[in-house]
């Protein structure tokens, strides 16, 4: 489960730096292209995240109720 997290906030660090990088060169395709892959990284790790430990907040809860509560909290530790 740290691993994965580890690797979401880095697929999303470098999705805020490359969106950042855009705003002053919105033409580099280059840089637009490294955007939606970094994009299409973290979309696909957090589906994987949630189908396997459940939602990461309450945007992407997708359940009838509160699916989140339920279970150990992060600082509580792994099983």
């Amino acid at each position: 489960m740290n691993k994965m997290l580890h690797q979401l906030q880095s697929y999303d660090f470098a999705l805020q730096e490359a969106a950042l990088f855009l705003n002053s060169h919105p033409n580099d395709q280059q840089a637009l292209a490294y955007y939606n892959e970094m994009q299409a990284c973290s979309q696909e790790l957090t589906r994987q995240y949630e189908n396997q430990y459940g939602p990461l907040t309450n945007k992407t809860n997708s359940g009838s109720e509160w699916d989140y509560i339920h279970g150990k909290w992060p600082w509580e530790g792994e099983d």
